[in-house]
């Protein structure tokens, strides 16, 4: 299974497993561990809520089988879009090591991009403040006075 292995990602490149492979994997998870049994009770409506993240690459080109997952309503009719994608996946001749991180993984990279440089203007930021309050001196230079430097405000 996909949690069984090392999934890294370099250079947005697949490393591990392919799309479809997690989808069968998470499947079989979703029937060992059936989501109605510990959650907020709409178990179908997760898991194709995961198709559609898992296979959105296949999804996007192939609407009729979007249109299979929105109708997914039980165990089979998911596993049917998953026989579904493994046909046309076999039909063009599809190749895991060149599938592309998915818009997903693209919107988190972002993210964490614009993260890295928040923290970068915080940190720039609080440099600031420390070399403007070495060279303001005293505090109460604030309103143009002029303090003695016997430390007494």
């Amino acid at each position: 299974m996909f949690t069984e292995t090392n999934v890294a990602s370099t250079n947005s490149a697949r490393t591990g497993p392919g799309r479809l492979q997690m989808t069968e994997d998470y499947l079989e998870l979703c029937k060992q561990y059936p989501p109605d049994d510990g959650g907020q009770g709409s178990g179908m409506k997760c898991i194709r809520a995961h198709l559609h993240r898992f296979l959105h690459a296949d999804l996007q080109t192939h609407t009729e089988v979007r249109d299979a997952v929105v109708q997914a309503f039980s165990m089979e009719a998911a596993d049917d879009v998953v026989r579904r994608v493994r046909k046309i996946h076999d039909e063009n001749g599809h190749d895991v090591r060149e599938e592309q991180l998915s818009w997903y993984i693209r919107h988190r990279t972002e993210y964490e991009r614009e993260e890295e440089k928040r923290r970068e203007f915080l940190e720039e930021k609080k440099d600031l403040t420390v070399q403007e309050e070495e060279d303001e001196g005293c505090p109460c230079d604030v309103f143009g006075e002029v303090c003695a430097d016997d430390g007494d405000y």
